[in-house]
């Protein structure tokens, strides 16, 4: 079960922003999580529940946005969502495809409760990139 090492970089990571913002609590973390991550959300919310217990971020909600398998075929250039691990292009048949999401587990928003209400901006690109406790 490596998603216990995983929410525990999370929340070193997410411990960390709010040090660095001044921030006196962790009100909410959105992270999200794409089927090929091989992350399972709902290993996730329990290692999260137990793991931030006695820190920061105990308490805070706890968001996970469960990212659809997408491709893009080569032949065709269709776009499409893969619903069942079938990897073939739903307009032309083709196998000649590239994933475009559904391999995510990042952090995507993290609110602190500060002096005052904050939200720590999201850097380009959309998320944090998570850190990986080997």
């Amino acid at each position: 079960m490596h998603e216990i090492s995983l929410v525990r970089s999370l929340l070193k990571q997410v411990e960390r922003l709010c040090k660095q913002n001044d921030g006196t609590a962790v009100e909410q973390i959105e992270v999200e999580i794409g089927p090929l991550s091989g992350v399972e959300p709902l290993l996730v919310r329990e290692a999260f529940e137990i793991l931030s217990f006695g820190t920061g971020c105990a308490g805070s909600r706890f968001v996970i946005h469960e990212v659809p398998l997408k491709a893009r075929c080569s032949d065709c250039q269709a776009e499409f969502e893969l619903p069942s691990f079938v990897f073939v292009c739903s307009g032309c048949q083709s196998r000649a495809i590239q994933i475009t999401s559904g391999n995510e587990f990042r952090l995507l928003n993290v609110t602190i409760q500060a002096n005052q209400a904050a939200n720590i901006p999201k850097p380009r690109g959309g998320g944090y990139e998570t850190e990986h406790i080997a």
